[in-house]
């Protein structure tokens, strides 16, 4: 079996994204949707249960007042809220921990940076439209997911891909891609795909290291973007971070200067400080 067909017969054995979240999903596509219909999936998952009562009570969320009940959770976060908690409550399992050896982050950093480009993609919505702040916070949360998976992969190859990006000046991805065949943005979007998540976030987590990401559609460069913006500002940057490539010329297409860009980093920094409950799920 070479390494390419080892690394795709990974997926067959990636846990589910958990059912209830992926039914609570598709009932928010509703917007008539009631909160009982809700509270009545999300009571079978003690679990999220209990993080989206943790997480509506975060900082980050700017409840007025300490909420107990899933019940009033529900009525007082508003869709759009709940299912960003929804899916950074089902998203912790896979990006929290140790990484591992391959892409050299330490314990945290992936789910920091996962939260981070989550939260700056946000940020851009207000800069970049047609994008829905869901799927964009979505689609920043899991971008690297398939790093959490690839890693010992990247570990074993490691010198060699180090090596390629020096000499050659290339990518990270690039090299990745070299050696193995595949990178860690096509294997997440092949589990995003499992998941049954929808067709345009699978596109977005697949393409944005393309260098011409910013070109591309909407979702597709606001990740790339929000993802850049956020290894320029070092968190949760690993052996792979500065070695990107992407062509900045996409921003005049959505007309974002300099300056705004500042705004957005700055901006950032502040979610960033409210979002500490979230990063600590």
């Amino acid at each position: 079996m070479s390494r390419l067909e080892e690394i795709i017969s990974l997926i067959q054995h990636i846990p589910p994204f958990p059912k209830v979240a992926i039914r609570v999903l598709e009932l928010l596509r509703d917007p008539d949707v009631e909160a009982d219909q809700l509270a009545e999936v999300i009571q079978y998952d003690p679990s999220i249960t209990a993080n989206v009562l943790k997480m509506c009570n975060a900082a980050y969320f700017g409840l007025p007042r300490k909420v107990a009940s899933l019940d009033e959770a529900l009525v007082i976060l508003g869709n759009a809220t709940l299912k960003d908690i929804i899916i950074a409550s089902s998203s912790a399992k896979f990006l929290r921990g140790e990484v591992g050896a391959g892409y050299k982050l330490e314990q945290g950093d992936m789910w920091k940076h996962s939260v981070a480009v989550g939260i700056m993609a946000k940020l851009l919505v207000r800069d970049i439209k047609g994008v829905n702040s869901g799927s964009a916070f979505t689609c920043g949360l899991l971008h690297d997911i398939g790093k959490r998976f690839m890693s010992s992969f990247v570990a074993d190859d490691f010198e060699k891909i180090t090596k390629k990006v020096k000499e050659e000046q290339c990518s990270f991805v690039m090299a990745e891609k070299a050696y193995l065949g595949i990178t860690h943005a096509d294997l997440g979007a092949m589990i995003l795909k499992k998941w049954e998540f929808p067709q345009d976030q699978i596109e977005a987590v697949k393409h944005h290291h393309d260098p011409d990401a910013l070109e591309q559609d909407e979702l597709t460069a606001l990740v790339a973007l929000a993802n850049s913006l956020v290894i320029t500002m070092g968190i949760g940057v690993g052996a792979d971070g500065l070695a990107t490539e992407l062509h900045g010329q996409g921003l005049e297409r959505f007309g974002i200067t300099p300056e705004e860009l500042q705004f957005a980093m700055a901006d950032m920094f502040m979610e960033m400080e409210k979002a500490e409950d979230v990063i600590n799920l």
